[in-house]
């Protein structure tokens, strides 16, 4: 079970006020990354193995995340579908999102948010979240992609002069055969990111939708999403619990730093094996330093871990 971050204590007479929900956004800019099934199964994930109250903020006008938890087994997870007004202009849409949001988290310990990236959205809204989880899939044009993405918001996850939410990069829909390491360390990152434990496509998981969950499965099938999902429960709760931005090193995740993609214990493991490894070690994607003058190549070290 997770220990929420707890209030201080409200002065002798005042009301107690439940803890901080943990805000969870789910985006992408495009569609068929997988970023419905990982917000629904999220959701899932923490009312089931950690009896959490849990909302799902269905922001997308398809609702495919909410069509899943309303029609699959009923697990008690509360299912909110409010397509956002995009027509409203960018101010218009972050008002009606953010009051969505602040309704959700008054009466939950979790809120799972699914949205589409557009445009037409004021970034400012990404400040109301603890995590902000983007999916890719293994393509190097979609790797590249989301870089271009999230560039264009690097300074909401930079910022130093408000909390800034934690980003963390999932490889969605992975096959046996791909290497994660190897599009990943093909591409120069401009900011800091988590990369998280893979969601992999296992293809009886394409029989669970509107039916039943992706931790349900048996074996390593479950178990690998259950990864990937406490993983992000970890992260989200420690980026709750700290009143700034800092280096952390938690369950399966941990930081590390240098001037390119990091090829990561769990990566090298999973392509050598055919048996998926729930619980080897992921790491942070740092950001591309500044340019300097050109140096020899080195052989090793390229990295060095930081620890909070």
């Amino acid at each position: 079970m997770i220990d929420l971050p707890k209030p201080s204590s409200p002065p002798v007479g005042a009301v107690a006020t439940r803890p901080a929900a943990l805000k969870i956004l789910v985006t992408s800019r495009k569609g068929g990354v997988g970023k419905s099934t990982i917000s629904a199964n999220l959701a899932a994930f923490f009312k089931l193995q950690h009896k959490l109250t849990t909302t799902l903020l269905d922001l997308d006008l398809h609702g495919s995340s909410s069509d899943w938890l309303r029609e699959a087994r009923p697990i008690g997870v509360v299912v909110q579908h409010h397509p956002l007004p995009l027509d409203l202009g960018r101010k218009g849409a972050a008002m009606e999102a953010r009051r969505h949001l602040r309704h959700a988290a008054e009466s939950s310990d979790v809120v799972i948010a699914d949205l589409t990236w557009s445009d037409a959205l004021d970034g400012n809204w990404l400040f109301d979240y603890d995590i902000v989880l983007t999916p890719v899939s293994m393509s190097g044009i979609e790797v590249a992609a989301t870089i271009g993405f999230l560039s264009n918001l690097h300074w909401v996850f930079e910022s130093t002069v408000r909390t800034a939410p934690q980003l963390i990069i999932c490889p969605s829909r992975v096959d046996e055969s791909d290497s994660i390491s190897k599009i990943f360390t093909s591409q120069t990152f401009p900011i800091s990111f988590v990369l998280s434990p893979p969601v992999y496509n296992y293809k009886e998981a394409k029989f669970l939708f509107k039916k039943d969950y992706l931790s349900e499965l048996p074996g390593d099938q479950g178990t690998t999403f259950k990864t990937f999902a406490q993983s992000i429960a970890d992260v989200g709760f420690a980026h709750m619990r700290s009143k700034v931005r800092r280096n952390i090193s938690i369950g399966n995740l941990s930081k590390v730093s240098g001037d390119s993609a990091v090829l990561t214990q769990f990566m090298q493991q999973r392509t050598q094996s055919n048996v998926p490894k729930a619980n080897a070690t992921t790491t942070l994607v740092a950001k591309a330093p500044r340019p300097q003058p050109p140096e020899p190549p080195k052989k090793s070290g390229l990295f060095k871990r930081l620890f909070g």
